[in-house]
């Protein structure tokens, strides 16, 4: 039987932030993501959290300006100890909330910016957040996540391949790959053909249709035959929702017991 975790950021928005949880354990949920921390306190998250019975699977460092269309901070020269900051933060909250994953957030090259000095920035960054994720003895691993190339095409990781390369080079056995299948996808990409590739590196799946991030069955993808063939290839741990309804979340969920 498959584990579904859930974007309290994303999903079950017709809710108070911290009454999320509960609803969600209530519709089969037994995991939560949080990719806005500064949405709410973390520990009251984590509180609320253990009053629904549910594990926090992942948090994101915060990004700054990236969701508004800016820059980001994960691999931007000039903005290192903004991010160094919103790393020591993720790391607190990952403490109080039992995270298992930390993922570090995804940057944009700026204009006229150089990708390799963006990238020299990238990795002094993730040394920074993987030394102090062990010098704090915090659970859980460090990811990161690739973006795709027709939404965000500046994106300094853009492909689910160079993520998995980029880990292996320079990070073996230490950080983990967040595979995201609506952005394998959306970069022409067959997520399961992707998954086998990268299978040795992936740490944690998210998930939501195409275009469009809606939910399963909604658009294009075939998710019986992407979820049975990434199990198929050995995927054994979470799948996170990481949908945006239109309606309210309760109304999207037949595909919960279609794809169980």
């Amino acid at each position: 039987m498959r584990i579904w975790s859930t974007s309290v950021s994303m999903m079950f928005r017709e809710f108070a932030l911290l009454d999320r949880f509960m609803a969600a354990r209530k519709a089969g949920f037994v995991g939560a993501e949080i990719q806005v921390l500064a949405e709410g306190d973390p520990q009251a998250m984590g509180g609320a959290a253990r009053a629904a019975e549910m594990d926090v699977v992942l948090i994101n460092v915060g990004m700054g300006d990236y969701l508004s269309g800016g820059s980001g901070l994960s691999g931007v020269p000039g903005r290192e100890e903004t991010f160094r900051a919103e790393m020591d933060k993720a790391l607190s909250a990952a403490m109080a909330l039992g995270a298992r994953f930390i993922h570090l957030g995804p940057s944009r090259i700026p204009q006229g910016e150089d990708r390799e000095r963006c990238l020299g920035v990238y990795r002094s960054n993730i040394d920074y957040a993987m030394g102090e994720h062990g010098r704090r003895g915090v659970g859980g691993r460090v990811l990161i996540e690739p973006m795709n190339r027709v939404e965000t095409p500046d994106a300094l990781i853009n492909d689910i391949d160079t993520g998995a390369d980029f880990i292996r080079t320079h990070y073996p056995g230490g950080l983990g790959l967040q595979f995201d299948i609506y952005h394998v996808a959306m970069n022409g990409a067959d997520p399961v053909e992707a998954f086998a590739r990268t299978a040795d590196v992936t740490a944690h799946v998210q998930f939501s249709d195409m275009p469009g991030r809606q939910p399963p069955g909604d658009g294009t993808l075939d998710f019986a035959r992407i979820f049975d063939g990434l199990e198929r290839a050995g995927y054994k741990g979470w799948f996170g929702a990481e949908y945006m309804p239109r309606t309210p979340t309760l109304e999207t969920l037949d595909w919960m017991q279609r794809l169980g």
